[in-house]
């Protein structure tokens, strides 16, 4: 499931052309709104709201900038197309407005159930009581003697190479050229 910001990045994804003909991008318009209803009606609601929020991207961003809509209307189809798409503001990109916002809610809070729910699936961390200690029992064998024995003498080892240690830690690196000048002045 993705969040809404996530499906309206995606519904942002395409290219837009102006040399194509504003005819065939009306036509476009009409299959993103097809291709939602239809997605709607099989229960795909994120791909309906990613095609209501590129339909209204076209129609709304990149259509207005279109070459065609600013020319003289001296050819019929280009004024056809030009009256068409000035419906399509009027008529139609209100009720998708309205509709896609319905939708956003809908994705909204059908994402915050699935993150609630999600969260809740997480298994916790269990907490060690401090009461209930498990004693392990000892084989048969364990010289207790000898083994602090090893200790210690692990501990006299450890203490024999400190000097070492700090001799290594203590280790001066030469100081590295400076420039006169930013690195980025040179560009």
């Amino acid at each position: 499931m993705k969040s809404c910001h996530q499906l309206s990045q995606a519904a942002l994804d395409y290219r837009f052309n102006p040399r194509v003909p504003l005819k065939l991008y009306l036509k476009t318009c009409v299959s993103l709104l097809e291709e939602a209803q239809q997605s709607f009606q099989l229960g795909n609601v994120e791909r309906s709201y990613i095609m209501y929020l590129r339909y209204l991207d076209l129609c709304m961003k990149k259509l207005p900038a279109h070459p065609q809509l600013f020319e003289e209307e001296a050819n019929v189809d280009r004024g056809l197309a030009k009256k068409e798409y000035m419906q399509l503001l009027k008529l139609e990109v209100p009720a998708i407005l309205k509709i896609s916002e319905d939708l956003r809610i809908h994705l909204d809070r059908t994402f915050a159930q699935h993150t609630t729910t999600l969260a809740a699936n997480v298994p916790k961390p269990r907490a060690l009581k401090k009461d209930k200690v498990e004693r392990t029992e000892l084989p048969s064998n364990f010289d207790e003697a000898r083994f602090k024995q090893s200790l210690s003498t692990l501990q006299r080892h450890d203490e024999s190479a400190a000097p070492l240690r700090q001799r290594e830690s203590h280790i001066v690196y030469p100081e590295l050229p400076q420039l006169n000048q930013p690195f980025y002045a040179s560009f």
